[in-house]
């Protein structure tokens, strides 16, 4: 009998939260402390995207990437001569893919990858300031 009434008290303390007088403070402190704490997560997380997107830059240029400018800029006077035509469409994509090899058609969409996170990290970072 007194197994069932230990239990029913034991069940009845847990149910209900004590009251402290400092909850206020208590809540003010560990707020502060987290959000002090995302501050520096930011900064971390922004500094390690800052150096992979360094790596990422200087893999790029390693890859041929200042060889093949001119490829571009051959591709970019077909376009505006041809602008609308198929064949300058094809042309483009044949100038872009010509001799490239998987490597380095994945260092392109980490490059392309790394633009689009530093616009949406400029995008938020203008949105919270």
């Amino acid at each position: 009998m007194a197994e069932r009434w230990f239990e029913a008290d034991l069940e009845r303390s847990f149910a209900e939260a004590p009251y402290y007088p400092d909850v206020e403070l208590f809540t003010a402190r560990v707020t502060g402390r987290l959000d002090r704490g995302w501050a520096f997560r930011r900064l971390l997380i922004g500094s390690l995207g800052l150096v992979g997107g360094l790596v990422g830059g200087l893999e790029l240029v390693r890859s041929g990437l200042i060889g093949r400018l001119d490829t571009l800029s051959t591709a970019a006077r077909l376009v505006l001569e041809n602008l609308g035509g198929p064949d300058a469409a094809r042309g483009v994509h044949e100038l872009m893919t010509s001799g490239a090899t998987l490597d380095q058609r994945m260092l392109w969409m980490s490059g392309a990858l790394a633009l689009l996170a530093a616009g949406l990290l400029a995008t938020r970072s203008l949105r919270e300031f």
